[in-house]
């Protein structure tokens, strides 16, 4: 069977040698290759399908659809790409499914990844046909605790807050009875101290503590309390959110305890920290809760490559960069740019990184941008620039680079600070001794620091400041990071 990706057909079910959807129309192969058979799921903003890879021996895959369309909603391409880039990171480790692709088709976003063949802990916990609960023992719940735990640590190790650990987000597999964890769709990478989304509410209600859902602030004891949550969910059958004391703010899960379910203190114990409502009164890390449970040993037997999640991302931009061409909102040719980077050009790129920044704006005869400018710079292109300077130095050079060490030097979002800008400077390579560089100063070779270019906001984008390096224009600083910031680069 052939099953149609259209939400709103009627008669969704096609033959099997199907290439469009008899009832509506819709394309039935992704790239020509991915064909859905079954549905799996549908969430709150994307449906997921088992599907075939004809392209690998029908090879077995889930396709993940977002529903709502680019142009739609700008929220709904964050997330797709923020998935994408999660999974290709975190893949690499065999209780984490394997991205196998991403890409936009009649304008619609598509994953596609590893199938776990297996059930999830909800549909274990309750027959999906009986409705009869099930709900699991301490042997058994030590058994996830011991599989699932290493995972979190891995993940936290690189820097990553799953954001929605829940039954229905944990496959047994049936191959190994290893449990997988999935759906990254609302994970988040971690930078500076203290991961922060503020105002982003990614979660579900019973099982996110209190800090993600009234602020959006996560840590990796905000993933523990969910797994702390789901642990007393598979134990007494009942949804964490009808256990929650408002009054007390905790969870009151031992009087819900099947009579035959017996606890041990130390299970007891270890249940209700993960699950307190003061991040500090929280276990802080996957291997403190390990140790807990006399299990420390187990977190040094995950054999899953170590990998630099910001050069994975790269490493898996490169490929995407190599199979599409570089996307814009104003329709600008980088074929040029592209060409340069890859030759090693670095200094002719710089200065067509300029040029293609003043085009898309419309200032190639002011010759300068300014604040206003920036706040209007489109963010597709943005992205394709910062991207390609990325994938052509391995991740050396790039707006997201500079923004990095700027926030690291102390600058801070829409505030000017000039102290903080001249330490940034410092750090790229652009001033020495108190004293700006000069253009002529500069041999454009990759050794350079991290951030050393492109040198397009420092130059002052005019021609009269395009002799000293570093010197700010009518774009500052602040301004310019802002608006690499709220385009999520």
């Amino acid at each position: 069977m052939s099953y149609c990706f259209n939400p709103n057909c009627s008669k969704p079910r096609n033959p099997d040698d199907a290439k469009f959807c008899l009832t509506c129309g819709t394309k039935l192969l992704l790239k020509d290759r991915y064909r859905a058979i079954q549905p799996l799921g549908l969430g709150g903003c994307s449906r997921t399908f088992k599907a075939i890879d004809q392209d690998r021996l029908q090879h077995p895959c889930v396709i993940k659809l977002f529903l709502l369309s680019p142009e739609q909603d700008h929220k709904a391409t964050e997330l797709f790409n923020q998935e994408a880039l999660r999974l290709y990171e975190l893949g690499k480790n065999e209780q984490i499914p394997e991205l196998y692709a991403h890409f936009e088709q009649d304008n619609q976003l598509y994953l596609v990844q590893e199938f776990i063949d297996g059930k999830t802990l909800l549909d274990e916990l309750q027959d999906q046909e009986t409705q009869v609960v099930k709900p699991y023992k301490e042997s058994k719940l030590r058994k996830l605790l011991a599989d699932l735990l290493p995972v979190l640590n891995f993940i936290h190790e690189q820097g990553v807050i799953h954001r929605d650990l829940k039954p229905a987000n944990i496959i047994r597999r049936c191959s190994d009875d290893k449990f997988v964890l999935i759906d990254f769709g609302g994970a988040k990478q971690a930078t500076g101290r203290v991961l922060a989304d503020q105002g982003t509410m990614i979660g579900t209600l019973g099982y996110a503590p209190a800090e993600q859902l009234q602020s959006g602030t996560v840590h990796p004891a905000s993933d523990l309390y969910a797994l702390g949550a789901t642990c007393i969910h598979l134990l007494t059958g009942v949804h964490p959110f009808d256990l929650y004391n408002s009054l007390e703010g905790s969870l009151n899960w031992r009087g819900s305890l099947p009579e035959e379910t017996k606890i041990s203190p130390q299970l007891g114990e270890i249940l209700d920290k993960l699950v307190k409502n003061m991040v500090k009164d929280r276990y802080q890390s996957a291997t403190q809760v390990l140790q807990a449970l006399n299990l420390s040993d187990i977190a040094t037997k995950i054999t899953a490559p170590q990998i630099n999640p910001q050069l994975a991302v790269i490493d898996y931009l490169q490929q995407s960069l190599l199979d599409e061409s570089p996307t814009s909102e104003r329709e600008i040719d980088y074929t040029k740019l592209q060409d340069l980077l890859s030759a090693k050009k670095w200094q002719e790129a710089d200065e067509e990184t300029r040029q293609k920044m003043l085009e898309i704006m419309g200032k190639q005869q002011r010759g300068y941008l300014d604040n206003e400018d920036m706040q209007k710079f489109p963010c597709k292109d943005l992205f394709t620039i910062n991207q390609l300077w990325l994938n052509y130095t391995n991740g050396c050079f790039g707006f997201s680079v500079q923004k990095q060490i700027w926030i690291e030097e102390g600058g801070k979002l829409g505030i000017y600070d000039l102290m903080a800008y001249e330490k940034f400077a410092v750090r790229v390579g652009w001033r020495e001794n108190d004293t700006w560089k000069s253009y002529s100063e500069l041999t454009f070779v990759s050794e350079k620091p991290p951030g050393h270019l492109p040198l397009s906001l420092s130059l002052g984008w005019g021609t009269g400041a395009i002799k000293l390096v570093g010197v700010e224009g009518a774009v500052e600083a602040d301004c310019f990071f802002s608006r690499v910031d709220n385009c999520k680069l």
